[in-house]
């Protein structure tokens, strides 16, 4: 397998996955510690280029808008994804954080309980909810008809058009810290949630009571593929376990730290270390193939749904391929 660059781009900053996001025709990324871009996914060309601020606490595509949510200045700014024209901003308290869409709804607010959560509405920016005060939330997710919160042993639904609440669940374990991904949806009805102690729990909007799938050795990421869920081990490797019982599906060593989250691709997935190494592996996480994007520090991998792929490392964000690697003809021996 070989990995060939299409194009790169110098960011003049960390990259990281929470600093892009891909669309269907463009990538949407924070540079030069003060400016969002947009590049054309073909080629990297720049669409248009607006200052931003500091750092983005969150970044979300909504159809043809970009919502984004500086350290400063304390302003949710929506942004117009064809042209980088700002369609409206909304001034927002110290140290929110936390942003995600549901439909026509932006939600806000809760980071480590230093402001409340508010809806405000994607057309215009204005305010439809306001929480009377500070909440403390983890990461929100858009999930089921609604915006998933929560802190210590509680998780609720939230409707976002008026933020009532639409379920609440018990936890058996207090959900894990604000800045780490949180909550997993593993189907249009349950949800896996990480805990304090490096537990898993599941739940959903079934009878079932929330139930602990178990506990892990500490792991640093989350996620879900090809139906299973996946933990980043600290010390380096992949760890698969079944949703409905987290017994364990498959793993894979690594005498390195996995850095980047594990993508789908063609019937299996890629995995990425911070050296620029690459896994090609199978749905039981048998390697299968491995190649090389040398000389790069890579902080993520990204996919898009037409199976282009995409990186970012330190210094850089940028777009390759992978192909299988040419054999040798077999020689007839007379």
């Amino acid at each position: 397998m070989i990995a060939t660059v299409l194009w790169e781009r110098t960011l003049h900053q960390r990259g990281g996955g929470s600093v892009f996001v891909v669309g269907p025709d463009c990538v949407v990324l924070h540079e030069r510690h003060t400016r969002l871009v947009c590049l054309e996914r073909a080629d990297g060309a720049v669409r248009w280029d607006v200052p931003l601020g500091s750092w983005p606490r969150g970044l979300v595509l909504a159809g043809d808008r970009v919502l984004v949510l500086p350290q400063t200045p304390h302003l949710l700014s929506c942004i117009d994804l064809r042209t980088g024209a700002s369609l409206w901003s909304a001034t927002t308290p110290r140290w929110t954080g936390n942003l995600t869409v549901h439909d026509d709804t932006v939600v806000t607010g809760g980071w480590r309980g230093y402001t409340p959560m508010s809806g405000l509405d994607l057309a215009d920016g204005g305010v439809r909810w306001t929480t009377p005060s500070p909440v403390t939330s983890v990461r929100t997710l858009a999930w089921n008809g609604g915006v998933l919160t929560g802190s210590g042993h509680e998780a609720v639904l939230l409707d976002p058009a008026d933020g009532s609440e639409l379920a609440r669940w018990r936890l058996p374990d207090p959900l894990a810290g604000p800045d780490a991904k949180v909550f997993v949806a593993v189907g249009a009805e349950r949800v896996v949630a990480v805990c304090e102690g490096w537990s898993l729990v599941t739940f959903g909007l079934g009878a079932d009571e929330p139930a602990r799938l178990g506990s892990y050795d500490r792991f640093w990421e989350v996620g879900q593929i090809h139906g299973s869920v996946w933990m980043l081990r600290s010390g380096g490797g992949v760890l698969a376990v079944d949703p409905a019982d987290g017994t364990s599906r498959w793993s894979v060593a690594a005498d390195r730290q996995i850095l980047a989250d594990p993508l789908r691709y063609a019937d299996g997935l890629l995995v990425a270390d911070a050296n620029g190494g690459i896994r090609r592996l199978a749905p039981d996480g048998r390697t299968l193939a491995g190649c090389s994007l040398r000389g790069r520090r890579l902080d993520a991998l990204a996919d898009a749904a037409d199976g282009s792929l995409f990186f970012a490392a330190k210094g850089t964000f940028g777009a390759f391929t992978l192909t299988p690697e040419a054999r040798p003809d077999r020689q007839d021996t007379p």
